[in-house]
């Protein structure tokens, strides 16, 4: 590997552990989990003697590195992606970013060739990244109800986001007033809201009473302070998870709607459609990070997806407008 392409990947991966160390040391002070506290707070003390390491052999090639710092504005985007998607999510983002620096580590010793005790402390580096990943797949694995809770809840906002729209563009070929669109719009909303949660509320329900059956047969001759506290957490699933679903539709349902009310109809369409593609990609790239599946390709596929299915009812509604004239002043 020529000096100054090794140069090079040294100094991004010095840049890389600076963020790594600097963004566990902002969670160890924000995180008030003492187990998971600790674990950032070893972290970052590990990340800041892999970048000793990067800096002093960068020192001996005559580098200067006092001038390299960390990832400034990666460091803020995750600040805030951590503040938007809270502290459970966030572990899946760490893991996902632990496997990519093993994955840069791997690829950069498979094309050096040079130093066979350099190689042996890069390997001792991706050694130590492993176990940082295996600490996080341990978290997110205890964490995982809270994970299944968000998820479900940006499922529903993203039906919310796909039904309204689609619903708004179909009408809006062969409604006039923004205002009447809007109110359409409310009345999808609410009907839907109503059919996802009774949806929601049966499923669990029934769920539910299952596990509640199977508890009460297993102990039909005696119960337990702590089989009587299970029994009512099972209880009050089905109720809990209607009104998970109904916030989360709603929440997704008003983001098309707003701009009808303030704005005339073909500039509503346009903001709407701009808003559901950004909040469908948002939601889904959070989705995609929860399962570790690639986040920039399940947003832009759930977004483009969602424009399909405005562009269809929209379609379908200037076919009635066109050929059957039918249209709502």
């Amino acid at each position: 590997m020529a000096t100054d392409t090794n140069t090079k990947y040294q100094l991004k991966f010095l840049r890389d552990e600076l963020t790594d160390m600097v963004f566990y040391t902002y969670l160890y002070r924000k995180t008030s989990d003492p187990e998971l506290k600790e674990d950032f707070r070893k972290l970052a003390t590990t990340e800041n003697e892999h970048a000793n390491f990067w800096g002093q052999e960068l020192k001996s090639t005559d580098v200067n590195v006092n001038k390299v710092s960390y990832r400034k504005i990666k460091y803020f985007f995750m600040k805030i992606i951590r503040n938007l998607i809270g502290g459970s999510l966030i572990i899946n983002l760490l893991e996902h970013g632990e496997y990519q620096s093993i994955k840069k580590y791997k690829e950069y010793l498979d094309n050096y060739t040079q130093d066979d005790k350099y190689r042996n402390k890069v390997n001792e580096l991706i050694v130590s990244e492993m176990q940082h990943e295996e600490i996080f797949a341990n978290k997110i694995s205890s964490s995982a109800k809270n994970i299944q809770k968000s998820r479900d809840f940006l499922y529903g906002m993203s039906d919310g986001l796909v039904e309204v729209l689609a619903t708004l563009a179909g009408l809006s070929a062969i409604i006039t007033s923004h205002i009447d669109i809007a109110l359409s719009g409310v009345v999808v909303g609410i009907s839907g809201t109503f059919s996802m949660t009774l949806g929601a509320y049966l499923a669990q329900k029934s769920e539910s009473e299952y596990k509640i059956a199977m508890l009460n047969r297993k102990h039909i001759f005696s119960k337990s302070k702590g089989v009587q506290k299970m029994i009512d957490r099972y209880s009050s699933e089905a109720t809990n998870s209607a009104l998970n679903t109904a916030l989360s539709y709603i929440t997704g349902a008003v983001i098309p709607i707003l701009p009808f009310i303030f704005l005339s109809k073909f500039i509503a369409v346009i903001l709407a459609v701009i808003l559901v593609f950004v909040a469908q990609g948002i939601s889904n790239s959070i989705v995609a990070l929860s399962l570790n599946t690639p986040i920039l390709k399940s947003g832009l596929r759930a977004a483009f997806l969602a424009l399909g299915a405005a562009a269809v009812t929209f379609t379908a509604g200037e076919i009635f407008h066109l050929i059957f004239h039918i249209s709502l002043l």
